[in-house]
């Protein structure tokens, strides 16, 4: 294990649990170095490209980022995958040049500018998507590519918005909570206990109809995440109904907004493309947080749920190669 300090915004412990500023809290963390997730890869030959986004403020920007995701990256290795990086602007000209089968853009947060030069200070939240890269990656995805994107909590995964807008998707990047799924010592975070039987699995999806039984998912652990919604037939992990979403303000109060209709993770078509949108970013990562001497896995290799079958499904889904 490789032990590190890791400074999560907003990511999978919500800062009321340790009282931070700004919405940060540092945390004890180890890097899993040791799951493998044993599975049977692709049997053809594919050499399906997947493009991951490190220009942008994503987990891949951070030196250590690669590390953390260790699993996913060994996974889509192992299926057959041809896996490349870029710092370059995801507009017409680096996705006509690169030509990916799935991009990747993994928790992209708002930029923040300062403003404390007047009687006030303020917070300009600004994506750092331009408008052309919106553009590019609509009709990349429109024209037969797809999109793997992982949100967060404000401002930790509010960049995407306007790419979210673009694909009619609604996004409450506050914290999901109910009542029957606590969140780490009770914060208003819930930690969800995702199966088929609890109904936060939807087995019906078309993710899972080519699924063999071997790469099933049981269970699917989503410890704390934001909410989106689109159309019903694109949820893949439903929030329970009367799952309430719970915002910060500037005065210490939360904003509480309730729905029957929120999911964790949505998967749907976009033209001849497909998009899958996840609200918590630490669900494939491969992390131990360390908590009141306590190590939490973070989540692909935690041997109690599905975490890795799922990826699987989801990029063999997205790039259109289930066996």
């Amino acid at each position: 294990m490789t032990k590190i300090y890791y400074i999560l915004v907003l990511l999978t412990i919500s800062n009321s649990t340790f009282g931070q500023k700004k919405g940060e809290a540092t945390v004890e963390a180890e890097f899993d170095t040791l799951y493998n997730f044993e599975f049977s890869p692709i049997k053809e030959k594919h050499g399906l490209k997947v493009l991951i986004d490190e220009g942008h403020n994503t987990i891949y920007s951070l030196s250590y980022g690669k590390e953390t995701a260790r699993e996913m990256l060994r996974i889509m290795n192992v299926d057959g995958f041809n896996v490349e990086f870029t710092k370059d602007n995801l507009d017409s000209i680096t996705l006509t040049a690169k030509n990916p089968d799935l991009l990747i853009i993994h928790g992209i947060p708002n930029d923040k500018i300062y403003l404390d030069y007047g009687a006030k200070e303020e917070i300009l939240y600004i994506s750092p998507l331009l408008i052309a890269e919106v553009e590019a990656i609509g009709k990349y995805v429109y024209n037969g590519g797809s999109l793997l994107l992982f949100l967060s909590h404000h401002p930790g995964g509010s960049g995407a918005l306007p790419l979210l807008e673009a694909f009619n998707v609604k996004f409450r990047d506050g914290y999901a909570n109910h009542p029957k799924s606590p969140g780490y010592n009770c914060s208003i975070c819930s930690q969800f206990i995702m199966t088929s039987k609890n109904k936060m699995i939807n087995l019906e999806h078309s993710i899972f109809q080519k699924t063999p039984p071997e790469l099933m998912p049981d269970t699917v652990k989503f410890l704390c995440g934001a909410a989106v919604f689109r159309n019903s037939e694109d949820v893949i992990l439903p929030f329970p109904n009367n799952t309430t979403n719970y915002t910060r303000s500037s005065t210490g109060l939360d904003i509480e907004e309730s729905s029957d209709f929120y999911a964790g993770m949505i998967g749907f078509e976009y033209g001849a493309g497909r998009i899958i949108i996840a609200t918590d970013q630490g669900m494939f990562r491969s992390l131990d947080l360390i908590l009141d001497d306590e190590k939490i896995p973070v989540t692909i290799h935690d041997p109690e749920c599905d975490n890795a079958a799922l990826f699987v499904n989801s990029i063999r889904w997205l790039t259109r190669i289930q066996q």
